[in-house]
């Protein structure tokens, strides 16, 4: 495969991945928000528990999604034999791990360190995400006075 037409593939797939995070994460927004409020009102003391716990829940979907969405395409290209080695290789990378058992061919190396791309800007999405919904449900320090 070429350079060319590995930055295409790799940039599409990233794209996709992308607007399935972000998608997700427009969907948890409001949820989050309606569902804060409605505990609030209930009275619940597991509020926290609930909201933190529904966020990390939804947001582990979208990362499992996209990486195997990865792994997929790893698979598809034949770039390892079988389909638990192409999940494998996708979470190391995707996660940044990149612990160098597996190596992808050289056709596939650029296209490849899309998915370390995807991770790291999903990942940041997410950890934006959690830090809002944990600064929202945490009383400030005024409140406590």
């Amino acid at each position: 495969m070429t350079a060319a037409s590995q930055i295409l593939l790799g940039s599409t797939l990233l794209t996709m991945c992308a607007l399935i995070h972000v998608g997700v994460v427009a969907i948890l927004v409001p949820f989050l928000s309606h569902m804060a409020d409605w505990l609030e009102r209930s009275g619940s003391g597991l509020r926290t528990l609930i909201i933190t716990g529904l966020n990390v829940l939804i947001l582990l979907i979208a990362h499992t999604l996209q990486v195997w969405s990865w792994a997929l395409a790893f698979f598809a290209m034949n770039a390892f034999d079988d389909f638990p080695t192409s999940i494998y290789f996708s979470t190391a990378t995707y996660t940044t791990l990149g612990y160098g058992d597996l190596l992808l061919d050289p056709g596939l190396r650029i296209f490849g360190t899309f998915a370390a791309i995807t991770g790291l800007l999903t990942f940041g999405i997410s950890t934006a995400l959690l830090m809002g919904v944990i600064v929202r449900l945490l009383p400030s320090i005024d409140d406590e006075d």
